[in-house]
């Protein structure tokens, strides 16, 4: 048995070594991609932000994608102002942490401009806390956190060799007080990878 229980550690040993080395291999080689924009998502009124994402390219088509999201919108509902009920503020806070893979399908040619389309899938988690304020009434407010997932694409624009513009539509799924909500989530933003990019 223990026998047994030394070839299984050494075989993940190996395994987790050479994983570490192409991860080292990947940063080496300086494939890594950092990335940043405004972003998007539809639902709770609507809310918008700053994106940050980091990649990492192991081939001309395929990375691994981390993108954090940090959204928000102060909505008033000044109708109620006119009445006793008095004016009413929502104020909703939307963070999204998402990794994935993103596929590029090779270079386009748009009207001489050179267009890299790519579909994405990504996981990961969501914190969504909102706060409701009323005059002479006070505030309430809550907070969730729960998994997430999106599926989309885009297209980049490669203006040089280490710069790119990129967008994005992703159908977003986010799964808040045990429900599914469906949203959209636009990104614009741009990319820069320390390694240049080929070219066609």
């Amino acid at each position: 048995m223990n026998y047994v229980k030394t070839v299984l550690l050494s075989l993940v040993l190996i395994f987790s070594a050479t994983a570490v080395a192409q991860i080292t291999d990947t940063f080496n080689k300086s494939n890594l991609e950092l990335s940043g924009g405004w972003a998007h998502s539809t639902g709770d009124l609507g809310v918008s932000g700053l994106n940050a994402g980091a990649a990492l390219w192991f081939n001309r088509r395929v990375t691994i994608a981390f993108d954090y999201d940090y959204l928000q919108n102060t909505s008033t509902l000044g109708n109620f102002g006119l009445t006793t009920a008095g004016l009413i503020t929502i104020r909703t806070r939307l963070q999204n942490f998402l990794i994935g893979p993103r596929i590029f399908f090779g270079r386009k040619e748009i009207k001489k401009y050179k267009i890299d389309p790519f579909a994405e899938l990504q996981v990961g988690g969501s914190h969504l806390s909102q706060s409701l304020s009323q005059v002479n009434v006070g505030s309430q407010s809550a907070a969730g956190t729960d998994y997430d997932w999106l599926l989309g694409g885009g297209a980049q624009y490669q203006f040089s060799p280490h710069w790119a513009a990129r967008g994005n539509l992703d159908f977003f799924r986010t799964h808040f007080a045990n429900q599914g909500q469906s949203r959209l989530r636009f990104v614009l933003g741009v990319a820069y990878t320390f390694r240049a990019r080929y070219q066609h």
